[in-house]
């Protein structure tokens, strides 16, 4: 496993996407480098709107899809942050259960 742009690559053989780390499917992105891949957006996003003042239209669609793989990339990171929040929220409801018994006298 190989630390990539926005998270850790699980391939151990040649790379299927020539090093195209943003948007693979071999990647598990990981919440602490969402910055690189924040920085990524913002330079496909700069390089589009140059390539479309060349006329290089193709070349413009090309980072329009890497932002979108991006942009999708940054959403699975909200996602799992959000799952994080989730885990410790149970454990939160779970202490406060003996205070609401007591306070009941249930249980």
């Amino acid at each position: 496993m190989s630390k990539v742009v926005g998270g850790i690559c699980t391939i151990d053989s040649v790379c299927p996407t020539k090093m195209a780390y943003v948007g693979c499917g071999a990647k598990v992105p990981r919440p602490e480098f969402k910055d690189e891949i924040a920085a990524f957006y913002n330079w496909a996003d700069e390089i589009e709107k140059r390539f479309e003042q060349l006329g290089l239209l193709l070349e413009a669609k090309k980072m329009k899809i890497a932002k979108n793989r991006a942009k999708n990339e940054l959403k699975e990171i909200q996602l799992i942050e959000k799952s994080q929040r989730d885990e410790t929220y149970e454990l939160e409801w779970l202490q406060a259960i003996p205070f609401f018994c007591n306070k009941f006298n249930t249980l």
